[in-house]
C-alpha cells in the first residue's frame, strides 16, 4: 500500500538532508542515496556544467565539481513543493586553481522516489562563480 501523501514529504526532506550531510562531509553514506537512473543538470556555462545521467554520470559530475572547487553548502530554506524538494542557501568555498574564495547564492531542486534521488537541478550565481574561476 502506498505511503499516504502526508507522510511522503517528510521522508523526501530527510533524504535530501542526508545528501547535504554527505556534501558537507558529515555522512559518508549519502552517495548511496542516488538512484541508478539519476539525472543531474547544471548550467553549461560552468566548466563542469551540463546534464549527467546514471550513477556513472553522477560520479563524473561530482568529480568535476570537486576538482574545480571546494564548496560547502549552507541551507537557508528547505521545503516540499509538490513532488520536488527545493533548497536555497549559499555555497561557500574556493576555486582550487586560483585559491580565490567565493560565497554565492544557490538553489537546488530535487526529486526523490522510493527514498532515492532521481533528479537534481542546480542553480547558482553563475557570473560570480565564473569570475572566481578565471585564471
Amino acid at each position: 500500500m502506498p505511503t499516504p501523501l502526508t507522510d511522503q514529504p517528510q521522508d523526501d526532506l530527510a533524504v535530501v538532508r542526508a545528501v547535504y550531510d554527505f556534501i558537507n562531509g558529515v555522512n559518508p553514506e549519502g552517495a548511496a542515496l542516488a538512484d541508478p537512473e539519476i539525472t543531474v543538470h547544471q548550467s553549461e556555462e560552468l566548466p563542469w556544467g551540463g546534464s549527467y545521467e546514471g550513477l556513472a554520470g553522477f560520479q563524473r559530475f561530482y568529480e568535476a565539481v570537486s576538482g574545480a572547487i571546494h564548496s560547502e553548502v549552507e541551507t537557508e530554506t528547505l521545503y516540499q513543493a509538490g513532488d520536488r524538494v527545493v533548497q536555497s542557501g549559499r555555497s561557500r568555498g574556493f576555486a582550487r586553481a586560483t585559491g580565490r574564495p567565493f560565497d554565492v547564492p544557490e538553489t537546488h531542486i530535487w526529486r526523490v522516489r522510493n527514498g532515492r534521488i532521481t533528479d537534481l537541478e542546480i542553480y547558482v550565481d553563475t557570473p560570480a562563480l565564473l569570475e572566481v574561476l578565471k585564471p
